[in-house]
Parts: C-alpha cells; sequence; structure tokens
C-alpha cells in the first residue's frame, strides 16, 4: 500500500470507489488541468471513514464517486491565483506564520464526492461540481427536489459515519473525527 505520510491511496484500501478527480483534467472550474496524476489520496482516518459510508451506499444500490480528497499545498495556491474570491475559493495558508491547522483536503480530511447507480451513472444533485452558486447549497430554495432528495440522503448518511457537511457545497464533507494535522505538499 503506498503512503505519503498520513496519505494512503484510496483504491489500495478499496476498489469499490469511482475515481474522477476534477483537478486531474481540464473539467473543472479552472479548465486547467492542476494535477499530474487521478490517484486519489486520502487521509487514512478519512479512508475508513469514506469506506463505513460507502458500503452503507452500496447496501442502497448506490456507487460512491470521488471528485477530489487530498489536494497540494500548491494546488490551493494555484486555484487562489486564478480565482482569488474567498466566496468561492479559501486562500492557501502563509506557512511560514501559520499557528494551527483546520480540517480541509490539503492534509487529507475533506472530500468531495457524489452518487452514482451501480453502472456509475450520478444521481441528480442540486447542480455541478465546483458550481459558484447559491445552488450549491442545500438551504437554496431553487434546486430541484430530486437533486435536494438526493444530496440530503448522501449528507445523513456521510454524517451517520462521522462526517460534517459544508453548508455552501452539497458535495463538500470534513472529517471531523480526530485533530487536524500537517498541510502537506506532496505531488500528486
Amino acid at each position: 500500500m503506498e503512503q505519503k505520510g498520513d496519505l494512503v491511496r484510496l483504491l489500495d484500501l478499496d476498489k469499490d470507489f469511482i475515481i474522477d478527480l476534477k483537478y486531474a483534467t481540464t473539467d473543472n472550474f479552472t479548465n486547467e488541468k492542476i494535477y499530474n496524476s487521478g490517484e486519489c489520496y486520502i487521509h487514512k482516518n478519512t479512508a475508513v471513514l469514506l469506506i463505513k459510508a460507502k458500503d452503507i451506499f452500496h447496501k442502497d444500490g448506490y456507487r460512491v464517486k470521488v471528485w477530489d480528497a487530498y489536494r497540494p499545498i500548491r494546488a490551493q495556491a494555484r486555484f487562489w491565483h486564478l480565482l482569488p474570491n474567498n466566496e468561492f475559493v479559501a486562500r492557501p495558508p502563509d506557512m511560514d506564520n501559520l499557528k494551527e491547522f483546520k480540517t480541509n483536503h490539503m492534509n487529507g480530511l475533506c472530500v468531495d464526492i457524489t452518487l452514482t447507480d451501480m453502472e456509475g451513472k450520478e444521481l441528480v444533485m442540486p447542480s455541478n461540481f465546483d458550481e459558484f452558486s447559491p445552488k450549491a447549497s442545500l438551504s437554496c430554495p431553487e434546486i430541484s427536489w430530486e437533486g435536494r432528495e438526493n444530496a440530503h440522503y448522501m449528507k445523513r448518511i456521510m454524517e451517520s459515519v462521522g462526517f460534517t457537511a459544508y453548508e455552501g457545497e452539497w458535495w463538500h464533507f470534513y472529517d471531523k473525527t480526530i485533530e487536524p494535522g500537517p498541510y502537506m505538499d506532496y505531488e500528486i
């Protein structure tokens, strides 16, 4: 099993995930390939939680598609360079003056996911991934009933295994079960 610090390659632990790292392609808000590979790394604790959720989803007839997990600091800096707006992109950390770490993609403690049917067809959700609009939030009154129901179901299962949902993005979940560790800049 390949590890980078506390990060593990998710498919080494469980091969039943659909990995579609959007930032390893040009199919993302930047229209640029940000990651060098499509290998999905995640904190080992977060991986355990995600596998628990995946097993529940699987019993209900769904698969988990992972759009993002661990993100190198350099990728976050690239996002900020392309879209320096705190409402949509987190400012990269000033590593020289950082006093505490938070749970986020740069320490592998967050995951961006959606659900598919067993053949891999994505379920209807409130919006597209990385849509910078009110539709990204489950509280938006303008999203479809089907999208809202699917996203609420996903949120309920993810929270039942230990994740915390981010209100502004239906696809984004934090592992709040452990103390956040250092941010990393491993190349992926």
